[in-house]
């Protein structure tokens, strides 16, 4: 009884009523963000003073953790567009993709809010909110993440995978500005904690055999790297994130290659229940 309320809940079926309210708040939602985050790319908040577009914080705040603009804009646009099919699964005809976009949509619901509000709370100069924010946005994530497997590719990037990678990422970004780390001793306290995205990112791909957080991390890394290298060529920071941009992706390929190539970590073939049962059918009756 207590799953039949809980939104967080997997189910192999949605209720009309709850399919219902997902195939109007998740698009909602998604257009929210959309439209919230073109705007304030564009424009400055007129509420409150000394307040900045959001993009032009890069340069009001160079942190050790500060990404490159044009890449992480990229980024956001491939994966804003992805959510584009995530919303097309929840009217899917086919039942059991349906089920799959349906058991992540508070989520992703959840995952827009926090969005909105962290761009609010950014672009207004609020950074210690922004950073609860992201807290929160994180526990959501890594809890969907965690609780939510063997979703389609084209559900588990948009919702899940690619959300999870830049909120991951954006904590340190943010938290960075928040702490107001500039100086010297604020970019030797960030060499040692980039190694926390690697440890924390390696984990779930490789316990998870994740390709899609593998790339999503390695395309924000990458961009993390190339602003690095900008704000200061004499340093460790762009250096590590270079290093551990070739990491995600080296894993990231390499997993992906066994999985297409329908072998193990260890590039050992994988016997399929199926196909073993049919390879002893002859076997079988031959004895018999």
């Amino acid at each position: 009884m207590a799953n039949y309320y809980n939104p967080f809940a997997r189910r192999e079926t949605h209720n009309a009523h709850a399919l219902n309210l997902y195939r109007i708040f998740v698009p909602l939602t998604w257009a929210l963000v959309v439209i919230v985050g073109i705007y304030y790319s564009i424009n400055s908040p007129d509420d409150t003073k000394h307040s900045k577009k959001i993009w032009k914080q890069i340069k009001t705040h160079p942190t050790p953790f500060t990404q490159n603009k044009t890449v992480t804009e990229i980024y956001w646009i491939l994966l804003l567009l992805s959510q584009l099919s995530y919303v097309w699964h929840l009217f899917s005809k086919d039942l059991a993709l349906v089920a799959s976009a349906a058991n992540v949509a508070f989520h992703f619901i959840l995952n827009n809010l926090f969005t909105f509000a962290w761009i609010l709370l950014w672009t207004r100069n609020h950074f210690w909110g922004a950073e609860i924010i992201l807290v929160a946005h994180l526990i959501n994530q890594s809890s969907c993440y965690w609780r939510h497997r063997g979703l389609p590719a084209f559900v588990h990037l948009p919702a899940v995978a690619g959300p999870y990678a830049w909120t991951l990422t954006a904590l340190f970004w943010n938290g960075a500005v928040a702490v107001h780390s500039h100086n010297l001793p604020g970019r030797i306290v960030a060499n040692i904690f980039i190694w926390v995205i690697l440890a924390i990112g390696l984990f779930d791909i490789v316990i998870y055999q994740d390709y899609i957080l593998g790339y999503c991390l390695s395309f924000l890394t990458l961009s993390l790297a190339v602003q690095q290298f900008s704000i200061k060529i004499i340093a460790l920071q762009w250096i590590f994130a270079f290093t551990i941009f070739g990491v995600f992706l080296f894993v990231s390929l390499y997993i992906s290659t066994t999985k297409y190539a329908g072998r193990d970590s260890l590039f050992r073939r994988v016997a399929h229940p199926e196909s073993t049962d049919r390879e002893r059918q002859p076997l079988l009756n031959e004895e018999a």
